[in-house]
């Protein structure tokens, strides 16, 4: 057989045993009629690249709608004052009795 480059894996070629299971897949059509010729039963099929999606662009627009009950957002942001910070810190850990080096 004569060498061949394949630039991509499609097509190829599905073989079936007799119960339409799949069996094997090959890269060229003649090892697939080689396979079918060397079992009884046995058939294959081309298998083609999928089509590519119709590339049709869609526009949607938003629609409001109301919330569902019991549905909340998130809470309002709180403001935090300095004061609170200076507390939350002197409620820290107390200072320890150890000297400084």
């Amino acid at each position: 057989m004569k060498s061949q480059k394949m630039t991509s894996i499609y097509p190829y070629y599905r073989v079936f045993d007799e119960k339409g299971e799949q069996y094997c897949d090959c890269g060229w059509e003649k090892h697939a009629q080689d396979r079918v010729l060397e079992n009884r039963g046995f058939s294959y099929r081309r298998i083609d690249a999928p089509k590519p999606l119709n590339p049709e662009t869609v526009d949607v627009g938003v629609i409001p709608t109301e919330e569902l009950s019991g549905q909340q957002g998130l809470p309002q942001a709180v403001e935090r004052l300095h004061d609170d910070l200076r507390t939350e810190h002197e409620l820290g850990l107390p200072q320890s009795d150890s000297m400084e080096f």
